[in-house]
């Protein structure tokens, strides 16, 4: 997506659906992709978000799978 072409971010979003199908892409987040290159953000990596850190969830059910492969959820 060119930011800085003129295309506006709803054009973009319909361009895409219109190429790679109906939900490829929402409005909002083709805005959110326009604000962030306008930014001079170019990077295609997630920001980071507030609230729980999921990757240190991940890593402590590795370690627990890995102490007790028979361990389910629910305990």
């Amino acid at each position: 997506m060119d930011s800085s072409n003129g295309n506006n971010a709803s054009a973009a979003a319909r361009n895409i659906c219109a190429a790679l199908g109906e939900d490829a892409v929402a409005d909002r987040m083709s805005r959110d992709w326009f604000k962030r290159f306008r930014e001079g953000d170019i990077s295609l990596e997630d920001r980071p978000r507030s609230g729980r850190p999921l990757e240190s969830d991940i890593e402590r059910l590795k370690v627990l799978i890995e102490d007790n492969p028979r361990l389910t959820t629910r305990e």
